[in-house]
């Protein structure tokens, strides 16, 4: 799926949360960012029988560059898990530092069968909860292995970052907001209700309560721009994940619950 295909999917969940919230029927009227390629242009516009909205979707990485380093991680150490699989006495978790692997070049096929025999070769001497450093002469960057427990066979993977990855986050957020809040305040002078969408694609790095605690912080330090509405939604499982993160003056644990009771939304079970 291309990426504009993908943005439409995530606004379309989180149109479905705020119809299943506001008890309206909201449908998307016009996306102006295509229509003008105007750099002002909000995503889309919605409508309801009552309300107007603007929406702008942003996907929120959890370190400068994830997205390339996580296809990259895929393609170097992915294929290992395959290589392994059956072979390991218990739950590894592998990991390696994202400032090495984004500037290693290696030859892939050639890689994957020297991780995953430094690994099987290691593996049976390992105690539970041991953590080693592995390196070869064939990479250009350090491994480390880590039993989690016996009762398993299976390998984890892990991307070590540099720096604290809650002020990486921050700053990721704010950035997103000086980009997207603007645009929005433009929109909402047409009587249009702002929306924010923020993704997040990263199982590893990123949940909810880490989202939210960088983006109330760095909304906190803006003023007169602010969305009305702000929804998380977690792409990186199925079904995804829906989070209403901000509902008028209402942040965080204040924001009114779901149907349910709860706060958690999820694709497909939206009522």
């Amino acid at each position: 799926m291309d990426r504009e295909a993908h943005q439409d999917e995530v606004c379309e969940f989180a149109r479905e949360i705020i119809a299943a919230r506001s008890g309206e029927a909201i449908h998307l009227t016009h996306r102006p960012d295509r229509a003008c390629r105007d750099s002002k242009a909000v995503d889309e516009f919605w409508e309801s029988e009552t309300r107007r909205y603007a929406a702008e979707h942003t996907l929120i990485e959890s370190f400068d560059g994830q997205l390339a380093n996580l296809a990259k991680i895929e393609r170097l150490l992915v294929p290992v898990k395959g290589l392994v699989a059956g072979r390991l006495p218990g739950r590894f978790a592998l990991a390696v530092r994202e400032i090495e692997t984004s500037a290693a070049r290696v030859n892939f096929d050639g890689a994957h069968q020297e991780i995953a025999r430094l690994i099987v070769d290691v593996a049976d001497r390992m105690k539970v909860g041991e953590t080693i450093s592995i390196r070869s002469e064939q990479l250009p960057f350090e491994l480390r292995l880590h039993l989690r427990f016996k009762e398993d066979s299976q390998l984890i993977l892990y991307t070590d970052i540099e720096g604290d990855p809650n002020e990486l986050r921050r700053e990721r957020l704010r950035r997103a907001l000086d980009a997207k809040c603007p645009k929005l305040a433009i929109a909402a002078q047409d009587t249009r209700i702002p929306v924010l969408i923020l993704e997040a694609d990263d199982i590893q790095l990123s949940n909810v309560s880490l989202v939210y605690q960088a983006f109330a912080g760095a909304l906190r330090e803006r003023s007169g721009d602010r969305p009305t509405i702000a929804i998380l939604v977690e792409t990186d499982a199925s079904p995804w994940s829906g989070w209403v993160l901000k509902d008028g003056g209402r942040w965080g644990d204040a924001v009114p619950r779901n149907r349910d009771g709860g706060i958690l939304y999820q694709r497909g079970q939206v009522r």
